[in-house]
């Protein structure tokens, strides 16, 4: 029964035994997870994008960030201090999921009163129906939460693995069917909530937990530190302020045209160094009292995740004027440069990912949340104090931004490690040689060869760029490749 099951129980500790080679399995896991994922949501971004217009996309992405906006009150988050904390108890496990669910429940509510005001008050009058139907994400989230979070402190890749493929896949499905029988924008909103109620149902099978019938409530206190945190983080990320006051500042169509470059550049990071992410969010976490191997393990997936992300974005820097109107279709053509700049802001993000695993899970999420804060929240005076030169202005205050606050976030981490700047610097040097190489390649394809035809220019910039990308880093990091392959190999020996 739940209510006798100790900290010590392999269903709530800490992976102990073999640590390293479930991070190194997490990743292949999470990698494919993603991969799959990410091509079927690739799929079903190209359909739509190619049927609907920058309107479209913007009414719903101002309905999805108003519901998120909403959803960050949940505190869905707190599932992040079930997996930091080291002695879990049944108690707090039940009092998150209760609380999740009623407060959900609650602004459920009150969403679907407020639909028709939101409607009338952004001028887009598809809002009052599409709103009421998004917003029972914030119910099948809040109930998905713990589950989610236990399978994940159990380092359970493989399940994750499956759930989110299997959830992406049907969601891919309903959203295509109701394409193709002229229903995009509701193709849209509905594969999100399919979605959603999949992965639900697997999580719960998965997670073998069900909650007690009386919560505990005073077991929030002990999460309340952790969780209070991360649930201030998750709302500055997921509270999508960016999307919901460029709707209101510049219409629909700019806004479209924004969600469209954030799309894009969220499904390439999660598919780079999105797949580090849940594996050195756990790592950390159990690592909080061994000094030496966190610092081997941050500076080893710091640069797995560079090596992976660096070659998409820089590259993607170069070939999006070339690659996104025949893609994606020429509607979008005023977003390329809009993409651009995320990737820019991509490049550092592939490490900040890293960086935020180490930062919360090693004692200091207070810090984390209030370097989240000042990124997030200095996007409004950037929006409202440039958007009357266009989204492209915007857009590059945005990256000006991100350059001046990041090196912050650096010199925490050096603190965290006790490590030098330079030697910090030093684990990331071949990657950063390395896309600098792949800028130079794919940027000279088409000064050499000015009479390609634009597909075989598309082609021959990303065949150069990645030669270049992986003869230089093969060369620059010798030793730290030689080290990642011996770990590899070392945990394939053992599990053999």
């Amino acid at each position: 029964m739940a209510e006798t099951t100790t900290a010590s129980s392999p269903a709530f500790g800490h992976v102990r035994a073999n640590r390293a080679r479930a991070s190194v399995a997490g990743v292949f896991w999470n990698l494919l997870n993603v991969g799959l994922s990410t091509l079927l949501a690739m799929g079903v971004f190209l359909v739509t994008s190619r049927i609907l217009g920058p309107a479209d996309f913007g009414a719903v992405a101002l309905a999805a960030a108003s519901v998120t906006m909403v959803g960050t009150l949940v505190p869905v988050a707190f599932g992040e201090a079930i997996i930091q904390r080291a002695d879990l108890r049944p108690e707090h496990l039940d009092a998150v999921f209760w609380t999740a669910i009623a407060i959900a429940a609650v602004l459920f509510a009150a969403i679907v009163l407020a639909a028709p005001a939101v409607a009338a008050w952004t001028g887009t009058p598809v809002l009052s129906q599409i709103l009421p139907v998004l917003a029972i994400r914030l119910l099948l989230d809040a109930a998905s939460a713990v589950p989610s979070c236990l399978i994940s402190r159990r380092m359970q890749y493989r399940y994750t693995a499956i759930r989110t493929t299997v959830a992406n896949a049907v969601g891919a499905v309903v959203c295509l069917g109701l394409v193709l029988q002229g229903y995009a924008i509701w193709a849209l909103v509905l594969s999100q909530l399919v979605n959603s109620a999949v992965a639900l149902v697997i999580t719960a099978l998965g997670a073998h937990w069900r909650p007690g019938a009386a919560p505990k409530l005073r077991a929030l206190a002990d999460l309340r530190h952790f969780g209070l945190f991360a649930m201030g983080g998750r709302a500055l990320n997921e509270a999508r302020i960016d999307q919901f006051v460029l709707g209101l500042v510049l219409g629909a169509p700019a806004l479209g045209l924004y969600y469209f470059a954030r799309r894009l550049f969220t499904m390439l990071k999660d598919m780079t160094a999105g797949v580090f992410s849940p594996v050195t969010n756990v790592l950390m976490a159990s690592l909080q009292g061994d000094e030496d191997k966190r610092r081997l393990a941050f500076l080893t997936a710091s640069y797995a995740s560079a090596s992976f992300a660096f070659p998409v974005f820089a590259g993607l820097i170069v070939v999006a004027p070339t690659a996104v109107p025949p893609i994606f279709g020429a509607q979008w053509t005023e977003a390329v440069f809009a993409l651009q700049c995320f990737c820019v802001i991509g490049l550092m993000a592939s490490i900040g990912i890293v960086q935020a695993s180490l930062i919360r899970n090693l004692g200091r999420p207070d810090w984390w949340f209030g370097y989240q804060a000042v990124v997030q929240l200095s996007t409004i005076p950037i929006i409202l104090g440039l958007w009357r030169f266009g989204l492209d202005a915007i857009m590059a205050g945005l990256v000006v931004r991100t350059l001046v606050l990041w090196p912050a976030s650096v010199r925490m981490t050096q603190r965290m490690l006790e490590m030098t700047l330079g030697a910090y610097l030093a684990s990331l040097r071949g990657p950063v040689l390395a896309a600098l190489a792949l800028l130079a390649a794919a940027a000279t394809v088409p000064v050499v060869f000015e009479e390609l035809p634009p597909f075989w220019n598309l082609a021959a910039q990303i065949a150069a760029g990645a030669v270049a990308y992986a003869a230089v880093l093969a060369f620059a990091s010798r030793a730290r490749l030689a080290e990642i392959l011996d770990l590899v190999r070392s945990r394939r020996e053992a599990g053999a």
